[in-house]
């Protein structure tokens, strides 16, 4: 299984992500993430990344215009949706289809019809799927984990629609649940989301947290 540090804000935190070889950086650019930052700073960051392949940009938008530019801006190749539905999906990877799409998808306490729907429709779209913790709508930067028993039963239904799309678990990830559950979680899942679990502080890595998250991995 994978790792993807999600929330950098920071040079020396893009540089134990290096040394630990974190397989996917994640830069947010969500204004109401406590882990913001603006475009011109991560344009400064990532030119501090030397493998261009693992950086993810995390956006929140409905302005698929405005998601070209900003990767044209950067260069990056590898975007993160908490928004766009499947029409919109469709047409921005008509438009661009060397760009990779990780689209994130909420889940509740209970997995009901429509969410099965939605997971089995972006599926068909999306080269990664991220399952993250819902709360009132709302997904990212929570820190709740989705209960193991969840997780599987959304990774199954993916899988059994594509077997080709990666599955991304997040919500919460920190060394101890890596350490108690990832026997199973590696059945089911490629990668695995870790943010605040690593840091001191929202947006302010922690490098021992890091260090120890990596060799649980390892």
């Amino acid at each position: 299984m994978k790792t993807k540090i999600c929330g950098i804000t920071r040079e020396e935190d893009i540089k134990v992500c290096q040394e630990q070889s974190v397989d996917l950086i994640g830069f947010i650019n969500i204004k109401r993430s406590p882990r913001f930052i603006s475009l011109d700073k991560i344009c400064d960051l990532i030119s501090k990344i030397k493998n261009k392949n693992k950086i993810v940009l995390v956006m929140e938008t409905e302005d698929i215009k405005e998601v070209q530019n900003v990767l044209k801006e950067t260069g990056i190749n590898i975007v993160q949706f908490h928004s766009l539905n499947n029409d919109e999906i469709r047409k921005f990877k008509e438009i661009n289809p060397k760009i990779k799409i990780i689209k994130v998808i909420g889940i509740p306490e209970t997995i009901g019809r429509q969410k099965i729907n939605e997971i089995k429709s972006y599926t068909e779209l999306s080269d990664f799927l991220l399952f993250d913790s819902e709360i009132q709508g709302k997904t990212g930067g929570t820190g709740n984990q989705i209960p193991l028993k969840l997780a599987v039963k959304a990774a199954e239904i993916a899988r059994k629609k594509d077997h080709g799309t990666k599955l991304i678990l997040a919500g919460g990830i920190d060394s101890q649940r890596m350490k108690s559950e990832s026997e199973i979680l590696n059945r089911y899942f490629d990668y695995v989301d870790v943010n605040s679990g690593v840091e001191k502080k929202p947006g302010i890595k922690d490098e021992n947290k890091i260090n120890e998250f990596m060799q649980v991995m390892k």
